[in-house]
């Protein structure tokens, strides 16, 4: 089975587990990942991922503004009138939430 997110191609072996002490399990164990999908247990390798790596300037800022933003969309949504502002700008089905921090990444 091949997923792609963002580009990037992952390959993950899935295998259906019969067992009734893995029924429900899910979550890391050893080098194991357990997972439901459909009300059903699979298994796969766990990720070789560096977690712990620290960010670089670049990535800091960017995270930085994006929280910026999010403090911004909570003040926009706890104001009613600014709310009900933002929610009749949304398009798509957007939410006033989504278009605040969208409006404060464009224009700050």
């Amino acid at each position: 089975m091949v997923l792609t997110i963002y580009h990037f191609k992952i390959i993950a072996m899935k295998h259906k587990v019969h067992n009734w002490m893995s029924e429900g399990l899910s979550g890391k164990f050893g080098k194991k990942v357990y997972y439901q999908l459909r009300g059903k247990t699979f298994v796969r390798k766990a990720p070789k991922v560096g977690y712990n790596k620290t960010a670089t300037e670049k990535q800091a800022a960017v995270r930085t503004r994006f929280t910026e933003a999010q403090h911004f969309a909570k003040s926009v949504i706890s104001d009613p009138a600014l709310k009900a502002f933002y929610a009749k700008k949304a398009k798509n089905g957007c939410s006033a939430y989504n278009q605040a921090i969208s409006e404060f990444l464009r224009n700050f």
